[in-house]
């Protein structure tokens, strides 16, 4: 058994159709987000001053800056997606402070929760995350499911 600085995350599975989602950032990250919470049926809200011209098509996306009164008790998670440190500090805080769950995408340790890679084939949904700590080994680990998961469920015949 190995030795690990902390004990390991809890995978949980919810579900979050129509349920919202607040994220905040129009870049690349934001954007990959926004992609997979609308995959699983989230109705986002997307703040930003600027969005990347193929920033996904979310329930609102709003042209401005961030302020602290977006965080509103209505959304059942926070993004903090900006390329400012000091921002996302920001964001983690309100969100912290309403008790909402918030994801920070420039530093872990603010995180109350992380986005596994998600693989999909049909109703079967599988998961790989390392907490954020080794981004190449979570992308080895899901191209590998990904070849193999289709085969393995099409060969899986359901129990009766």
């Amino acid at each position: 058994m190995q030795n690990f600085s902390r004990a390991p995350f809890f995978p949980m599975m919810i579900d979050i159709s129509g349920k919202e989602i607040l994220i905040i950032g129009g870049g690349r990250v934001a954007s990959r987000r926004a992609e997979t919470l609308l995959r699983c049926g989230a109705k986002i809200t997307a703040v930003s001053l600027n969005f990347r011209e193929d920033f996904p098509e979310v329930y609102k996306k709003i042209s401005r800056p961030f302020n602290p009164d977006d965080v509103q008790e209505k959304f059942s998670l926070v993004i903090a997606a900006t390329n400012d440190r000091k921002i996302n500090n920001l964001i983690c805080s309100a969100a912290k402070s309403k008790k909402i769950p918030v994801n920070v995408c420039d530093n872990q340790s603010e995180c109350d929760f992380f986005f596994p890679s998600l693989i999909n084939v049909e109703n079967i949904a599988v998961s790989v995350c390392t907490a954020g700590r080794d981004v190449i080994l979570t992308r080895k680990l899901s191209d590998k499911l990904r070849k193999i998961l289709p085969s393995w469920v099409k060969n899986l015949t359901p129990h009766s």
